[in-house]
């Protein structure tokens, strides 16, 4: 994606046709959940800070960044406070958001929202979900309309017991969370080694043990000092929760050789606002797209 937009940026200068130049330097981000909003806050800081300096050429005041999100909020699964605290600090960022409304197509160079507007660009990220992929064979009535797979509580299949789905394919529908708990890495972490316990369990002939998600709390990065947490009963914002989620993310890197490389790339990049390697590697034919 990195090396696409750079792609973009290089034909933004060569063309002659503003229309085109616009398209190729506007964003449009399906979905405002941690993904997104993460997304639009990077691209946020790029614009500010790092491709000023690259592309003096472009006039960068005409980018534009769009957040589509179909609910009425931002960070829908996070408290009502970190929400309306990552949507004003996106804002003062420069970036767009249009809540209520969805994508409904996209050609290739203009996107059509749920509400008639019509978008111009060439960078289209999506950052809405994403269906779940199964083998055939599965029944029917296991399949959720989100595409996920209906399992129960110890990861079951529904009328498939000596078959098993966890992570983000797996809806477990609770009282707690109706539609399946969140498809976030924690919930994978934990049912796949709650699941191991439990085949262990069952290979003794003992009962199983049903899952129960103990949810750490929740956390999205905006820019440089700016981000929101949901930590148990505690919400943070602004440059504390930044650091706590910097502190969470290093932390959880295997060894202290990749947690020193780190914490020395991000202080560097802190320091200088320096967002590191920009070489441009894509593939062909997505350099060939962007000269249609």
């Amino acid at each position: 994606m990195r090396s696409y937009i750079l792609q973009n940026f290089e034909h933004a200068l060569l063309t002659t046709d503003v229309t085109r130049r616009d398209a190729l330097m506007n964003f449009v981000i399906a979905g405002a959940g941690p993904t997104g909003v993460e997304i639009a806050g990077a691209l946020a800081e790029l614009k500010l800070h790092i491709l000023p300096v690259d592309y003096p050429e472009l006039d960068l005041r005409r980018m534009r960044i769009h957040l589509i999100e179909g609910n009425d909020r931002v960070l829908s699964g996070m408290r009502e406070k970190s929400s309306l605290a990552a949507r004003t600090a996106l804002e003062k960022m420069g970036v767009e958001i249009w809540l209520n409304c969805m994508v409904k197509s996209y050609d290739g160079i203009q996107v059509e929202l749920s509400n008639g507007q019509l978008l111009q660009s060439l960078n289209l990220i999506w950052s809405a979900g994403v269906r779940g992929n199964f083998p055939n064979g599965l029944p029917k009535d296991s399949i959720t309309p989100g595409f996920r797979i209906y399992v129960n509580t110890f990861n079951q299949i529904q009328d498939m017991d000596q078959v098993y789905a966890i992570g983000d394919v797996a809806c477990m529908a609770l009282p707690a969370y109706p539609k399946g708990h969140p498809m976030v890495a924690q919930v994978a972490i934990q049912q796949a080694e709650h699941l191991v316990r439990n085949l262990m369990l069952k290979s003794n002939r003992k009962p199983m043990i049903p899952f129960q998600y103990q949810d750490k709390g929740s956390m999205a990065t905006i820019g440089r000092n700016r981000a929101v947490a949901d930590l148990g009963s505690i919400s943070l914002k602004g440059i504390l929760a930044w650091f706590a989620w910097m502190v969470v993310h290093l932390i959880s890197l295997a060894g202290f050789r990749n947690k020193l490389v780190v914490f020395i790339n991000w202080t560097w990049s802190y320091l200088s606002y320096d967002k590191g390697n920009r070489l441009i590697v894509g593939a062909p034919q997505m350099r060939k797209r962007t000269r249609q």
